[in-house]
């Protein structure tokens, strides 16, 4: 579910910076480029994490929410250098 969730958001991320120009070639491009260069990154950082086994002790927060919102993060939102 992690993975659905993570890999939709950052695949409308991308058509999103197509701007108006929304097609279907601009949808494939944007497929094509997740699916050769985040998807497998994405999915071995969601596996790491899964296999931690820390992972289900519970700490007064939602791990995996929290997670989900790392990862977003980590390939939607531009790093910005302080």
């Amino acid at each position: 579910m992690m993975g659905y969730i993570v890999d939709l958001t950052v695949i409308l991320h991308g058509l999103s910076l197509s701007g108006h120009d929304l097609s279907a070639g601009k949808v494939h491009e944007a497929m094509d480029y997740f699916k050769s260069r985040l998807r497998g990154q994405i999915h071995q950082d969601i596996r790491n994490f899964v296999t931690e086994e820390s992972l289900f002790t519970y700490r007064g927060r939602d791990l995996v929410i929290e997670k989900v919102i790392d990862l977003i993060r980590q390939y939607c939102v531009p790093q910005t250098k302080p």
